[in-house]
């Protein structure tokens, strides 16, 4: 779920301003764009929580999933005072860090659980 969710806040951050370029009812579609990252971030917050509420401290997805959100919250709150270029490309980087944490997460406990299997 996670790895979905980050690559659609990816997709959305890289074909929305060409969808918009491309609208003729621009201020319809900035409308809706509004409220897509607000959105994004209610699905994306408690994702990032339920993947690392049960890991230690230390472990790297974490920290990959913590930057990424943290870099897309910083990147939200200040895409008033970026350009579109540059608040495309940050919250590229964000989202990848959190494609990135969620993947290793994944791999992480199907490692764990394909070794417990075998235990049986």
């Amino acid at each position: 779920m996670g790895v979905s969710l980050s690559g659609l806040c990816a997709v959305h951050c890289l074909l929305v301003p060409i969808f918009l370029s491309l609208l003729p009812l621009y201020p319809v579609a900035e409308h809706i764009h509004e409220w897509t990252h607000p959105v994004l971030l209610i699905l994306i917050i408690p994702t990032v929580y339920f993947s690392i509420r049960y890991s230690n401290k230390y472990n790297p997805f974490a920290a990959l999933l913590l930057s990424g959100l943290t870099i897309l919250i910083i990147t939200w709150g200040l895409h008033d005072w970026m350009s579109q270029k540059g608040e495309t490309w940050v919250t590229l980087l964000g989202s990848i860090l959190l494609i990135a944490g969620h993947w290793m997460n994944y791999r992480s406990h199907s490692a764990r659980a394909c070794s417990v299997a075998e235990e049986f």
